[in-house]
């Protein structure tokens, strides 16, 4: 009986670690708080903002909507004001995002009540860990 239940303690580990691993990854979709960013783009009313990180349900010239998780939605204005990364090169228009398929993209607001898209990246933000902390970084602000 007791190397029965050791088994099962070390199967039971190995699927809690396992969760755990897959949580972190999973992690790629959601919205995040940023404090401060090192740009300034028209349009900025602070030096922080709302990064929000899904893949595009549908996109025209004066709109993205990101599809999240429990068929949630998150509609956001494109304006001329827009800054649009595609890698580190910056497009004239929304246009390149069409190919982006069911990939994560970010969009950046100046906060929860904006709907005014500051920056779209083609790419999600990178998280990782770092001595036991979340660490967060938007994409880089191309040129």
């Amino acid at each position: 009986m007791k190397g029965h239940s050791g088994r099962l303690f070390r199967l039971s580990f190995l699927i809690l670690a396992t969760f755990g691993s897959a949580t972190l990854a999973m992690a790629q979709q959601g919205q995040y708080s940023v404090s401060e960013v090192p740009f300034t783009l028209p349009g900025m009313t602070s030096h922080g903002g709302l990064a929000t990180y899904y893949p595009i349900k549908s996109i025209d010239g004066q709109t993205i909507v990101l599809r999240g998780d429990e068929r949630q939605t998150f509609r956001y204005s494109l304006t001329s004001d827009t800054v649009y990364c595609q890698g580190s090169e910056k497009q004239h228009d929304w246009t390149y995002l069409k190919k982006a398929g069911k990939k994560t993209i970010t969009i950046m607001t100046n906060g929860d009540a904006d709907n005014k898209a500051l920056i779209v990246w083609d790419r999600p933000p990178s998280i990782s860990t770092s001595h036991g902390a979340v660490v967060f970084a938007l994409p880089q602000l191309c040129k």
